[in-house]
């Protein structure tokens, strides 16, 4: 067994606001070139702790990316490899709303869905917003550890960044031993 978390170069808070701005960036440009039948779904992961990416985490990454759009009408995909964790933005033809059903089915029900956040962005006046499960009567997503919302588990810490990674590093360990034999 790999320690999944043991290389790979640390980020600070700048370091992820700073991608978080350019990823801001790409979203709008790519916005504006699509036509009505398409959505732009823009994906990362949400990794606890100062590694974001490393080998491991960039393999994981594309496994359950290629999970997620299986069977998708893809007319663009761009995928960077950045030290504040690997992303992709995504151009599929179909209405927003059955992209992002398909986005939550995969967040809740696939294991490799769980560390992932897709979006997939509408226009809302000037401004992109990401569609939110609560647009479709969907419950917040649960944390991996002990299934509580998600977000009342980050802000009160109600685990730490060791026990979140241990969680990642036997469920990465299990699908790249099953995805390299």
């Amino acid at each position: 067994m790999v320690d999944v978390f043991s290389e790979g170069i640390k980020q600070d808070i700048v370091h992820v606001l700073k991608n978080r701005d350019s990823r801001v960036m790409e979203q709008q440009m790519l916005f504006r070139n699509l036509n009505k039948h398409q959505s732009l779904v823009s994906a990362k992961l949400n990794i606890p702790g100062p590694v974001k990416n490393n080998i491991y985490l960039a393999e994981m990454f594309s496994i359950g990316l290629k999970e997620f759009l299986k069977g998708m009408d893809i007319d663009y995909q761009l995928i960077r490899d950045v030290a504040t964790g690997p992303e992709a933005f995504v151009i599929i033809e179909g209405n927003a709303s059955s992209v992002k059903k398909t986005a939550i089915k995969f967040e809740d029900n696939n294991e490799l869905g769980r560390l992932f956040d897709i979006d997939v962005l509408i226009s809302e006046g000037d401004a992109l917003k990401p569609l939110s499960r609560s647009n479709f009567n969907e419950p917040e997503r649960k944390c991996l550890l002990c299934g509580k919302p998600a977000k009342v588990c980050a802000r009160s810490r109600n685990h730490s960044v060791e026990e979140m990674q241990l969680f990642i590093n036997k469920l990465i360990n299990r699908k790249l031993e099953f995805s390299w034999n």
